[in-house]
């Protein structure tokens, strides 16, 4: 029998039912992943999704929504995407040839659709996110 995966309420919102996702979720729990690294493209931006992955019962799996990330070629036009990218950073870092921007956790939602304006990415990989994605994405600015 197949996992039934629950989405939260803030994933829902990103409507990720396509199959490459699916197969992701399935592959994530046949290797114990606790989080799972979802890439595709919207246009010309690559773009990251890190979930989360927790057993409610032995078939069903709730999934959440961790962090976000958009990676742009280091010689990239400044544009109004770019420039919502930097105002909604967390933290931006220069890896190679990339800069990835970290997207806050609570303008998310915004951000992906802002970027993605047909609706949903075009979903092409997965893995398990590296220690420092998890970090980046787990941290939230603090401000005293």
């Amino acid at each position: 029998m197949s996992p039934l995966y629950v989405f939260s309420e803030k994933l829902e919102k990103l409507n990720l039912k396509s199959l490459v996702v699916l197969t992701a979720l399935d592959s994530a729990i046949g290797l114990g992943w606790d989080y799972l690294k979802l890439c595709g493209h919207c246009e010309n931006l690559e773009l990251c999704l890190i979930l989360s992955v927790s057993p409610l019962s032995p078939q069903n799996y709730l999934v959440n929504i961790v962090g976000l990330y958009v990676s742009v070629d280091e010689n990239t036009q400044i544009d109004q995407k770019i420039t919502l990218l930097f105002k909604h950073a967390n933290y931006i870092v220069k890896q190679g040839r990339k800069v990835l921007f970290y997207v806050k956790r609570e303008r998310l939602i915004g951000v992906y659709y802002t970027l993605c304006s047909s609706g949903e990415a075009n979903w092409t990989n997965y893995e398990y996110p590296s220690s420092e994605e998890l970090e980046y994405v787990s941290e939230e600015e603090h401000y005293d």
